[in-house]
């Protein structure tokens, strides 16, 4: 663990308990790639607009409703993918505000995403998260690169 605590349960008050030889084994976890819905801010679901498969696509956050559009599949390759594609950021930009697209995967940095245990989703390369733009957040609202904060607007649920 990077942080948090490993719990060990004793019987009650005034009862002795010992430990010994004590190992910590990684739990196997699932196997294969993670697909389902990519929550953010609102509940809002990140979506590919129109469903639109175009390399340079938006990509931005709408109600959930089960649509291929809002399908991601958390690949073991640190990508996250819908349609066939990539989350991608625009020419591998660094900068705030840099627009956040679908895009033919490629194996590049701009398309590498490590969830953070904060709830953020970051862009190893830039060091920047994926963020919701503005402060309404209605349907259609686009996502981009920015620093990162942990606001709500940065908080994702993968699935």
């Amino acid at each position: 663990l990077r942080q948090g605590h490993i719990g060990l349960q004793n019987h009650g008050d005034g009862d002795e308990v010992a430990f010994r030889n004590i190992r910590i084994k990684q739990a196997e976890g699932p196997s294969g790639p993670r697909t389902g819905e990519v929550r953010g801010v609102n509940g809002k679901c990140l979506d590919v607009d129109n469903a639109n498969t175009a390399d340079g696509t938006k990509v931005q956050i709408w109600t959930c409703n089960t649509t291929a559009a809002q399908r991601w599949t958390v690949g073991t390759d640190n990508t996250l993918r819908a349609l066939g594609k990539c989350l991608d950021i625009d020419n591998a930009g660094t900068a705030d505000g840099t627009k956040i697209q679908l895009w033919t995967c490629n194996g590049s940095a701009a398309q590498q995403w490590a969830p953070q245990t904060d709830g953020t989703v970051r862009n190893p390369r830039s060091g920047k998260c994926l963020d919701a733009s503005g402060g309404t957040w209605n349907d259609g609202t686009p996502v981009h690169l920015w620093t990162c904060h942990t606001g709500p607007n940065q908080k994702w649920t993968l699935p």
